[in-house]
């Protein structure tokens, strides 16, 4: 850690001297994520909707969640999930209709629930209105340079360009899929030599542009709160690793949404918050990806980003290593702490759920996500998380859910309770989006709900803990204690307003002692999994056990 202090010491002065503001609201956000199609059926046809989610607003508040973030619930063909967009003003019909959305974020705003979309910005469906104009053989049409297309049918179509079926000659790029038309926000360097790559100030790119914005401002004149932007950092191609030009145009954006949305939010999937939160993103998600493998990779993943088996921090084998999370993660939350937030969520409909392989117990789910809601981050938990759902590793492909992993794995239904279905939907269990899981064991809510030793009271006390606590919130101090090279237990420091609190993880499965530098005179547990959990503080050390899969948070004066 020596080695990186002046650095992060540098980023720190730098941070202070480009201190961008933050909606007061936004310190005090819990995320709560949504998979629409399997969260709540609400008309018995198989398939979450709209009505499901409003159904179930009270729950998602008394469990502590205060803003909910919903995957794409827009006109689709749902070849990716949803996320290829046929029409992104209108929401889908298996959702709902926008009157019933707006009727959703009224009544989540009644309850101090925010809402944020999810805003596909980097490409639609290949049967979208504009893409099926721009294939018309006149290049001069409204929608003509929404994409990005090659001169010629000639040119041998690449793995990102696809052979378009089409009057126009040439082909187009892709994102993802064939069925992705990637949208054109332009080159950040046009090659010369290549006179069809259009830069960013031209017309088309400037086009695309304002259309995002006429979105966004569709969505938060009807009290939308903000949105989570899909690749962020790759709309406009061929930028360099300083992604100049993509910040530019998130910065512009940002420029815009507080001069007509001022207090709504923009969230990216970056893995690289430096960047993003100078961007102009107020909260930047690390994750598996390129950027944040380094990260998260580590803590929670069972294979390296080349797919070979490797041990993770967060595993009852308790083979991990952390050093790569704390040095990297300590510079990006130096670099970005005054300006946005650098936020780990604990999954999403594209990351494995936490209950998987080496992390099963209750006592280890908890102990993860104790990580997930005490770090100096606006917490993201995606929906089940709460209750300990499994990941269900053989679910079956829906709507392009395989990729390099099967994403159906973390999108199967909500598990309400033991009724058919688990309360999920009325519908005979083949209509069902996906299958549930088949365990009869399998957690619900009514059965935790009173339940004092449940993952859900466990949860519910500890974000009541949290937002009672400013040392334990967004706004607190972080810094991590314990040594980098013997990482069990994992220590840190949380501090606001003279308070200070020690937050102490062991998820392996054997008991683990540490001594570190005592940041007071005594400490006190006040929140945790072990009530034996012991912090002893004696000449300026503290002497910390902890039993097997345990988290302890200690108040120390």
């Amino acid at each position: 850690m020596r080695k990186i202090l002046l650095p992060l010491l540098a980023l720190f002065a730098a941070a202070q001297t480009t201190a961008r503001t933050v909606p007061d609201w936004l310190e005090r956000a819990v995320i709560y994520h949504i998979y629409p199609s399997t969260f709540m059926d609400s008309d018995g046809d198989g398939i979450g909707d709209l009505e499901g989610i409003r159904s179930k607003l009270g729950y998602i508040r008394a469990t502590g969640f205060n803003t909910i973030w919903m995957s794409p619930c827009f006109a689709s063909e749902f070849e990716d999930g949803g996320y290829d967009i046929t029409d992104f003003y209108r929401v889908d019909p298996r959702f709902g209709t926008n009157a019933q959305l707006v009727r959703l974020i009224d009544e989540a705003h009644a309850l101090g629930i925010r809402v944020c979309l999810d805003l596909v910005a980097g490409h639609t469906s290949d049967k979208h209105p504009w893409f099926r104009q721009s294939c018309e053989a006149d290049t001069e049409l409204q929608y003509s340079d929404y994409y990005i297309w090659s001169p010629s049918k000639s040119d041998f179509p690449s793995r990102k360009f696809v052979a378009a079926d089409a009057p126009r000659d040439g082909n187009y790029l892709k994102n993802f899929f064939d069925i992705q038309p990637a949208l054109n926000y332009g080159y950040a360097h046009p090659d010369p030599a290549q006179p069809w790559q259009q830069g960013y100030d031209d017309p088309g790119p400037r086009a695309v542009r304002q259309e995002i914005r006429r979105i966004m401002d569709f969505w938060m004149s009807k009290g939308v709160d903000g949105f989570r932007c899909d690749m962020a950092p790759s709309l406009v191609k061929g930028d360099d690793e300083a992604f100049t030009a993509n910040r530019r145009l998130w910065r512009e954006m940002r420029a815009w949404v507080e001069e007509h949305h001022p207090g709504c939010i923009l969230i990216s999937e970056w893995s690289q918050p430096s960047h993003a939160i100078d961007a102009g993103f107020h909260i930047d998600l690390i994750i598996h990806n390129k950027w944040g493998n380094e990260m998260y990779r580590p803590l929670f993943c069972h294979t390296s980003d080349k797919g070979k088996p490797t041990p993770c921090f967060f595993d009852r084998a308790g083979r991990g290593d952390v050093r790569s999370f704390v040095e990297r993660y300590t510079e990006q939350y130096l670099a970005t702490r005054d300006r946005g937030f650098a936020s780990m969520p604990t999954c999403s409909h594209d990351i494995w759920r936490l209950n998987r392989f080496d992390r099963r117990t209750p006592d280890e789910l908890k102990t993860a996500l104790t990580f997930f809601l005490t770090m100096p981050w606006v917490p993201i938990v995606y929906y089940g998380e709460e209750i300990g759902m499994r990941n269900i590793e053989d679910a079956p492909v829906k709507e392009g859910s395989f990729t390099s992993r099967n994403r159906s794995s973390c999108r199967t239904p909500m598990q309400w309770d033991a009724t058919p279905n688990a309360g999920f939907s009325s519908a005979a269990p083949e209509r069902l989006y996906l299958p549930l899981d088949p365990d009869p064991a399998r957690p619900d809510v009514a059965a935790q709900t009173d339940d004092p030793h449940s993952i859900l009271s466990y949860v519910r006390g500890l974000l009541a803990l949290r937002a009672a606590t400013p040392a334990l919130g967004t706004a607190g101090d972080w810094r991590y204690l314990s040594s980098v090279d013997d990482p069990y237990p994992m220590v840190y420091l949380r501090e606001a307003e003279g308070a200070k609190y020690l937050v102490a993880l062991n998820p392996s499965g054997r008991s683990v002692a540490a001594e570190i530098p005592a940041p007071g005179l005594r400490a006190e547990a006040v929140y945790g999994t072990d009530p034996a959990a012991s912090c002893v503080v004696r000449k300026g050390t503290a002497r910390i056990r902890m039993k097997p899969a345990s988290a302890a948070i200690f108040r120390v004066e």
